[in-house]
């Protein structure tokens, strides 16, 4: 095992943690961070940022650039047009006032459970929140927590049947189906959602006595976010339109198209009927879309630095050391499968990623021992994909690197509300799912 390499893995993590704390920007951090890997796992610097870096940064921007811009023009255009705020004062008159955090932790696992890419659920959904956070002074740093509680942890890996790829990724290996251990899943689901909510209230309640509220950022346009009886909204159904044809296109072709792909057309597809309906309302179209993509390239190329410094560490031989020591733990098949794919998905920022290296790693002999154990692959199915969640949020994730840069927060205001939404409160629910397991026999 290579300690040294294993140390610098924690160094280049720790250095990450504490420069974004620090308010450094992305790119210094991310290189810095790759430089401490780099060296104490004697890797050729060249080779390590030319291929390793580089590569896994390019690989990313690549594929997702399309999506953040056209996510970044759909949601601007929403809140330009008006159609954002429409949304949220319907949401508003039908659930009643002091509901803005419940609202977001919803509609985010509604779109998440609908199979709707977190890209584009941030994207579509910050519009509407800040219309909401503003009518209730909600400070905006509970936003991260609100929208990754909703569509990463409970709707992501514990409500059975959803289309999220960490809820699939598992089926392939184990034989088993989206639905596996319903009724665990389910259970340990409404824990998960009961326990954050209760934090995100509690946590409004305590920044308000602080006299800490809705601050906007310098991109959010109070004009635009400011509930008045003045308004001339358009209606409301007519504003939900461009997001339900969206939803229903990436639904529809799940099955028939490459992700990616069918959520850039149900973009395309989203604009041009925002643009056609809200024509007359959008002051300057142009600029709008100008500035969304300058937006978009912010977000984006802050995201792929940090996947660049995940391809650094994954090329470690440190990491190689981490993967086979979590394999290779001596314990109840459920527990070890547990920490192994949670401590794997810590190193990479990334559930499926964990999920993936695990199950890669994972020989019949290891299923074997489930089935000698009598534990049932189902509830090892869902037993690893909430580990796999329970610690994939950490500083340098993708999803919660996005969504500070887009909204422009910073690690220091957001990430606390974040770590306990989506670690402590997936890992909670890992360890209830195999207590209903051993305990109750719930599958």
């Amino acid at each position: 095992m290579d300690g040294i390499g294993i140390l610098g893995l924690g160094i280049g993590l720790g250095l990450l943690i504490y420069l974004s704390f620090k308010g450094w920007s992305m790119i210094p951090t991310s290189i810095a961070a790759s430089l401490a890997v780099i060296i104490t796992n004697r890797m050729n610097l060249w080779e390590a940022f030319s291929v390793s870096y580089a590569s896994s940064m390019k690989n990313y921007a690549g594929t997702y650039l399309l999506l953040f811009f056209l996510g970044t023009v759909f949601g601007g255009l929403m809140g330009e047009s008006g159609a954002a705020k429409s949304i949220a004062v319907k949401l508003l008159n039908t659930l009643g006032s002091g509901k803005g955090l419940l609202i977001v932790v919803l509609v985010s696992g509604i779109l998440s459970y609908g199979g709707i890419n977190l890209f584009v659920l941030l994207f579509t959904i910050y519009p509407i929140a800040l219309v909401l956070f503003n009518n209730e002074n909600i400070p905006k740093r509970l936003f991260p927590a609100a929208m990754l509680l909703g569509s990463a942890t409970f709707s992501m890996v514990g409500l059975p049947g959803s289309p999220a790829i960490q809820n699939l990724i598992p089926c392939a290996v184990l034989g088993t189906n989206a639905y596996a251990a319903p009724l665990n899943g389910t259970l340990v689901s409404i824990v998960m959602f009961a326990l954050g909510m209760v934090f995100l209230v509690r946590q409004q309640k305590r920044l308000a006595a602080a006299g800490i509220g809705f601050v906007p950022g310098s991109r959010d346009d109070l004009s635009k976010i400011r509930i008045s009886e003045n308004d001339e909204l358009p209606h409301w159904a007519l504003s939900m339109l461009p997001m339900a044809v969206l939803i229903l296109f990436i639904f529809f072709t799940r099955n028939t198209l490459d992700t990616v792909y069918a959520v850039n057309i149900a973009l395309s597809i989203g604009i041009a009927m925002v643009l056609c309906l809200f024509w007359k309302r959008i002051k300057n179209p142009l600029n709008s879309i100008n500035e969304s993509a300058q937006n978009s390239i912010t977000a984006l190329l802050n995201t792929s630095v940090i996947v660049g410094f995940g391809g650094v560490v994954q090329a470690s031989s440190g990491f190689a050391s981490v993967v086979e020591f979590a394999l290779s733990m001596a314990m109840s098949p459920l527990i070890s499968a547990s920490l192994a794919t949670g401590i794997v998905s810590a190193a990479t920022g990334s559930c499926s990623g964990g999920l993936q290296i695990f199950l890669d790693s994972l020989e019949p002999k290891y299923i074997e021992l489930c089935r000698a154990a009598g534990i049932p692959l189902e509830i090892l199915h869902r037993v690893i994909c909430l580990a796999g969640a329970g610690l994939d949020t950490l500083p340098h994730s993708g999803g919660f690197i996005t969504a500070i840069v887009y909204t422009q927060l910073t690690a220091k205001e957001s990430y606390k509300y974040v770590f306990f939404t989506n670690i402590v409160v997936t890992s909670i629910g890992c360890v209830v799912s195999i207590l209903l397991f051993m305990a109750l026999g719930i599958i």
